[in-house]
């Protein structure tokens, strides 16, 4: 039978028409049979609780019901029984009651003799007028409605059957979902955090702003004259401007609690303070991290040690060490450093720590812990680094007043220092040219002197002025203690007699001039280098006026 016969397509139009209805009733029958395999699930989750989660009134069970004509549709496409030509000539044959025409047409090319010819003649006569539609009409309307009213009802099932709980099952499922909810979050804002460190710490690598101000302060030192004093002391003043706001940005930013509680500052750990914690913040606060970092380190693994631990009694005790351990470096971070990053990671840590007791969520807690020490570790490389730069710069400061001084005898010379290499070679210089001019040792310069290192009270030369030179005062502060200076500075020039309410009014002004340098201290404005001298300096003018006061 040849392809292009008319008869023949008329065959192949009817055979894939019964495809089509093959596969519409098998995805009819398998539609409703998963409808009701859905809504028996719906119905045992909704009532027992016993497999909460993925049939629970959330986005999952309708996630679950979509999936239902999905798989109705791919069971139909696999099980249906797919018609053959014979099929559709049969069925031709009895939609226009040709006796079997159609079935020997489909059969005759395995057939013999000389009928053939009149067959396919009466075949191809009759197809011109058959249509594939009439043979085989699609009847779905009575079976639409069911496949519309029981998704329908399963629906509403879905919105309005209530979530029971009679054996506590979805309660505790909803704990563990939070739980692993607030272990994600926990995870990506440690790695949020540690790639914003670990950046910063890059950059710092190419870029410190720190030793270019010193390289800066080198270059100035090398350009020293003796015979330039003004020129000399301008571009000391210069330097001296930059390197302490660089100093106060640093310490502003990042260590002014850890500065607070230096050996210079008024606050200490008292005596019953855990000796451990005192050794680390000495440390940290002379730009050496090594104590924490190395219990970070002991912590890590201790963690390992505790992931590969099977015995509870052994779990319980490292459990309870290391809770101890890390919340000895909580402390240290959040009270004495108030340094909220390290004291969030270590937190972090913490937390999931206490996450990992739970048998679900043991080895995942156990390696977010260890990426939040991780991060804690990356933190304190940062404040250790902040802090050495804080050092470098208060050397750079003690060595712009050491060449100052020098520079008032005519002994500041860049000639000498044009191989030095560290600051430390500059101020060894400096100490030995003050010490061969019969410089006083620092302690005794200090005391006794006015801020223009002239000793005595009211005799010293008039101070050359750089209105450009930053101060640490704020603009907000008290006007009083400025007032009270120049009153005082009067005073002392016009050498007036210590009499009655002069003498009074003489220690008042002294104490509002001291109130205001400590009001500055207190707020970290001033550098720490600066600090034992001008304490030094009022306690040598309240000094000199009692014995001025007794001749």
């Amino acid at each position: 039978m040849a392809e292009s016969s008319v008869a023949y397509q008329l065959l192949l139009k009817v055979a894939q028409r019964m495809r089509l209805a093959a596969v519409g009733r098998s995805f009819f029958w398998a539609f409703l049979v998963l409808c009701g395999v859905f809504a028996t699930a719906l119905l045992a989750a909704r009532l027992t609780g016993l497999t909460p989660g993925w049939l629970d009134a959330s986005n999952t069970t309708w996630l679950a019901f979509a999936a239902v004509p999905v798989l109705a549709g791919l069971v139909a496409l696999l099980v249906h029984r797919q018609p053959t030509l014979p099929d559709a000539a049969r069925l031709v044959d009895r939609s226009t009651g040709a006796k079997d025409l159609y079935l020997t047409l489909s059969l005759i090319d395995t057939s013999a003799g000389e009928y053939q010819p009149l067959v396919v003649k009466s075949a191809e006569a009759r197809a011109k007028h058959v249509s594939p539609e009439r043979v085989l009409p699609f009847e779905w309307q009575t079976r639409f409605w069911h496949a519309v009213w029981v998704p329908a009802g399963i629906a509403a099932l879905v919105l309005s059957l209530p979530q029971l709980d009679p054996f506590g099952k979805v309660a505790k499922a909803s704990l563990v979902e939070k739980r692993h909810e607030r272990l994600e979050q926990a995870k990506l804002a440690t790695q949020l955090r540690l790639d914003e460190v670990r950046k910063k710490v890059e950059e710092h690598e190419e870029h410190n702003a720190t030793d270019d101000a010193i390289d800066e302060l080198k270059l100035a030192f090398n350009k020293m004259q003796p015979d330039r004093k003004l020129d000399n002391l301008k571009e000391l003043m210069g330097e001296q401007k930059d390197i302490g706001k660089l100093w106060r940005q640093i310490s502003a930013e990042r260590l002014k609690d850890l500065l607070k509680n230096s050996p210079s500052g008024d606050q200490q750990f008292g005596a019953n303070k855990d000796e451990k914690l005192e050794k680390w913040m000495d440390e940290l606060q002379q730009g050496d991290a090594g104590g924490v970092q190395k219990e970070l380190n002991d912590i890590k693994q201790a963690l390992q040690k505790l992931a590969q631990t099977k015995d509870p009694v052994e779990r319980s005790e490292l459990m309870q060490q290391l809770k101890e351990k890390l919340g000895a470096l909580e402390e240290l971070a959040k009270d004495k450093l108030n340094n909220e990053q390290l004291a969030s990671a270590l937190e972090r840590a913490m937390e999931q720590l206490e996450l990992s007791e739970q048998s679900d969520l043991s080895q995942e807690a156990l390696e977010s812990a260890m990426k939040s020490l991780e991060l804690s570790q990356a933190e304190l490389q940062d404040l250790e680094q902040a802090m050495k730069d804080l050092k470098e710069l208060e050397q750079a400061l003690k060595a712009i007043q050491q060449a100052k001084k020098l520079n008032e005898q005519e002994k500041l010379d860049g000639q000498k220092t044009g191989e030095f290499k560290t600051l430390e070679d500059y101020e060894k210089l400096y100490a030995q040219l003050l010490a061969e001019g019969g410089a006083e040792s620092e302690e005794e310069q200090e005391k006794g002197k006015d801020f223009q290192g002239e000793r005595g009270f009211g005799k010293g030369g008039e101070a050359p002025e750089d209105d450009s030179v930053e101060t640490g005062f704020k603009s907000e502060q008290s006007k009083s203690a400025v007032v009270a200076g120049k009153m005082l500075m009067s005073m002392q020039q016009k050498g007036e007699n210590e009499k009655g309410e002069v003498v009074r009014d003489y220690k008042a002004l002294v104490q509002t001039v001291k109130q205001g340098a400590m009001e500055a201290l207190n707020t970290e404005q001033i550098p720490p280098g600066y600090h034992d001298g001008i304490k030094s300096y009022f306690d040598a003018l309240e000094k000199g006026k009692e014995k001025n006061k007794s001749k």
